[in-house]
């Protein structure tokens, strides 16, 4: 899965990348906001929205002599579109909710690298941190089962290959006290999933 656009990895095409400003943007916008915000040619823009007008997922605006344009939220396929672009966040959730169930139970996951960033394309690794307590070992059976589970399940679930980096409670507070890069919930490079609520 494209993290960055979602719609790519259905269509990888100047359709999707019209599509994604349109859906994100807060108001219409002008052809060649349109065009500089997906990052392709006004001509490719104005021919690929054009139609887009034509079948109604559009709709123009003018006010004098300048265009506007914003998706329509009504139209029948909208939904859709906004359910490949929240590809990313519902792989997060799912995650999550797969992790809520482990025996032993992690201390933190989270994602890292270009996916934290929201810039993984296709063909680019999942980074995952998965921090397990000081009173579980790294060989446990019923660990590494549950890691070999998670691994194939966002395989399956996203298209992406995964790779997951393993710490200790331990290592992982050394490595936040080091300013490390995959810190978990105070690291700005990463976006923590899971983490471990402890009641008294």
């Amino acid at each position: 899965m494209d993290w960055e656009n979602p719609l790519r990895s259905i269509a990888a095409t100047v359709d999707a990348d019209v599509l994604k400003v349109l859906a994100t943007a807060h108001e219409p916008v002008t052809g060649n906001e349109l065009a500089r915000l997906a990052g392709r040619s006004y001509a490719q823009v104005y021919a690929v929205v054009g139609r887009m007008v034509d079948e109604g997922l559009v709709l123009a605006a003018r006010f004098g002599r300048t265009n506007t344009f914003s998706l329509n939220r009504d139209h029948v396929l909208v939904q859709g579109i906004l359910a490949v672009l929240s590809g990313p966040a519902r792989l997060e959730l799912e995650i999550k909710q797969a992790v809520q169930g482990w025996s032993p139970e992690p201390e933190v996951v989270a994602i890292f690298g270009a996916a934290a960033r929201r810039r993984a394309t296709a063909g680019d690794h999942i980074d995952l941190l998965v921090v397990r307590s000081d009173g579980t070992r790294s060989e446990d059976p019923a660990w590494r089962s549950q890691i070999g589970a998670l691994t194939r399940r966002i395989e399956n679930s996203g298209g992406n290959p995964v790779q997951i980096r393993e710490m200790s409670e331990s290592e992982h507070h050394a490595e936040l006290s080091g300013g490390g890069t995959t810190g978990g919930a105070r690291s700005s490079q990463s976006r923590t999933v899971f983490e471990r609520r402890w009641t008294n």
